[in-house]
């Protein structure tokens, strides 16, 4: 049996955590923009 690395046990995704990140952040501030927008007209949802 061949031994496993350590390496293996502790991969930490921190590539893919940065690109979640982002992608929530902008996310959240589109929506604030469309947010404000209809604030400003005056719309009721």
């Amino acid at each position: 049996m061949a031994k496993k690395d350590k390496d293996d046990d502790e991969f930490r995704p921190t590539g893919t955590i940065a690109v979640l990140t982002i992608f929530v952040i902008t996310l959240i501030a589109i929506w604030t923009t469309i947010y404000m927008i209809l604030v400003g007209r005056g719309s009721t949802l």
